[in-house]
C-alpha cells in the first residue's frame, strides 16, 4: 500500500474510533447491544477500502490526496465537505450517545438499518470500482481526460455514492431511533442533496457528454423519485 492509501485508511480508522470515543462519552462511557453491533460494522467497512486500494489503486490515490486537488475544488464543495465530515463521522455519534436511553430498541429495525447500512457499502465499493474520476472532491477534471461514467451502478443514478449516504443516513436512524439522530441526518442529507445539485451543474456546464449521459439516467439518487 502506498503512503497516501496508507494515510487514508489510518485516517479513516481514527475518525470512526473517535467517532466511537464520543458515543461512549454521550453515555457516561456505556456500550449497548446495538451500539456495539453497529460499531463492529463500522469498523468493518474500512476493510471495503483496503479491498479497493488493491483493485483499484489509482482511483484510491486520488481519493486520498486531497492536497493535490486543494486549489481546483470549488469552495462550496469545501464547506459542504467539512459539514459533513463533522456532522457524519463525530456529531451524530455523540448526539446517539446522549440519547441513547431514550431511544427505544427494536430488533427488526436495528437489523433492517445494518443491511441497508451494508447495502451503502456494496453501493459504493461498486461505484468506485466503475469510476475513476471517483476523487472524494467535486470538481472538473480536465488534466486526466475526464469522461462522463455510465455504467455499473451509474447506469440506474447518477450519484450512486452519494446515494448510498442517504442509505447510511436512514440506517443509522433505524439502529439509533431518536430525535437528535434522526435531526443530524436530515442535515447530513440535505447537504448531499445541495452537493448533488452544485455538482449536477458544474458538470452540465464543463464535462463534455454529462448533459445527454443526464437524458439518458433521469434519476439523481433516488430511482424514480428524485
Amino acid at each position: 500500500m502506498s503512503k497516501p492509501l496508507a494515510t487514508y485508511a489510518a485516517r479513516l480508522t481514527i475518525e470512526r474510533f473517535l467517532g466511537f470515543l464520543l458515543y461512549l462519552a454521550g453515555t457516561g462511557w456505556v456500550l449497548d447491544g446495538r451500539a456495539t453491533v453497529w460499531f463492529v460494522a463500522y469498523f468493518l467497512a474500512i476493510g471495503t477500502g483496503v479491498w479497493l486500494a488493491a483493485k483499484r489503486p489509482d482511483t484510491m490515490a486520488r481519493r486520498a490526496d486531497l492536497a493535490a486537488t486543494k486549489d481546483t475544488t470549488p469552495v462550496w464543495d469545501k464547506v459542504i465537505l467539512a459539514l459533513f465530515w463533522l456532522l457524519a463521522y463525530f456529531v451524530v455519534y455523540y448526539v446517539a450517545g446522549r440519547s441513547h436511553l431514550s431511544a427505544p430498541v427494536w430488533p427488526a429495525a436495528i437489523a433492517l438499518g445494518l443491511v441497508i447500512y451494508a447495502a451503502s457499502c456494496v453501493l459504493t465499493t461498486a461505484a468506485l470500482m466503475e469510476n475513476a474520476h471517483a476523487e472524494s472532491v467535486a470538481r472538473l477534471q480536465p488534466e486526466r481526460a475526464q469522461t462522463v461514467c455510465a455504467t455499473g451502478p451509474y447506469a440506474w443514478v447518477r450519484h450512486p455514492m452519494y446515494a448510498a449516504i442517504i442509505m447510511w443516513c436512514v440506517a443509522i436512524v433505524l439502529v439509533f431511533p431518536c430525535l437528535p439522530v434522526a435531526l443530524v441526518s436530515a442535515v447530513v442529507a440535505a447537504l448531499i442533496v445541495c452537493r448533488t445539485l452544485l455538482e449536477e451543474h458544474m458538470l452540465v456546464a464543463g464535462l463534455p457528454g454529462y448533459d445527454a449521459y443526464r437524458q439518458t439516467v433521469r434519476w439523481r439518487l433516488i430511482p424514480h423519485l428524485f
